[in-house]
């Protein structure tokens, strides 16, 4: 017997993606992650499709797809959400995990899937915090070492001594970040 004839209920599932691309390739990496989710979901005979959401901007951009999607959720219309990485999902690690509890009061699972988390799995939250503890820090360091090359080939005079920068990072606006130049 087929998953389509059994008794049991098919999975509605749904994607969510979001790109950061600026100019003609955006729309061509949407048209890729849309197919690749089409394709998976439809390979599955355990699901069916339940929408495919995207949006375009940074994480600061407003996301009106991903709205879209949690309202669909909250009118149990979704029962699972795939998505590439939880840099394209949420904005900090305390949007993240709020929106996974939300969800998952609503039986709503994520699958994360470059990271290989399952919200359902009981130790997500930790994982989740985790990847996202370990993005924040990748951000910062690339954001010293810019600041660093910037101030190097600047031509001023390198000094000793510590200076200050004020750098916007996505989620934490005004973090101030001290370099100390040696």
């Amino acid at each position: 017997m087929n998953a389509a004839t059994s008794d049991t209920p098919r999975l509605r599932v749904a994607a969510y993606c979001r790109i950061a691309a600026d100019g003609e390739e955006r729309e061509a990496f949407l048209e890729t992650q849309r197919e690749y989710y089409v394709e998976q979901i439809a390979g599955n005979p355990s699901w069916i499709m339940a929408g495919i959401f995207t949006d375009i901007g940074d994480s600061r951009s407003p996301r009106p797809q991903f709205q879209k999607m949690l309202r669909k959720c909250r009118q149990q219309k979704i029962d699972l959400i795939l998505t590439k990485s939880v840099s394209r999902f949420a904005r900090c690690t305390a949007d993240c995990l709020r929106t996974v509890r939300e969800l998952r009061e609503l039986d709503v699972a994520v699958i994360f899937e470059k990271e290989n988390i399952h919200t359902l799995d009981p130790d997500s939250d930790a994982h989740l915090s985790l990847m996202a503890v370990f993005a924040r820090a990748e951000c910062e360091n690339l954001t010293r070492n810019s600041v660093h090359t910037h101030y190097m080939n600047s031509g001023k005079k390198h000094r000793k001594g510590t200076w200050k920068k004020t750098i916007r990072l996505p989620g934490r606006p005004d973090k101030t970040i001290i370099v100390k130049m040696e």
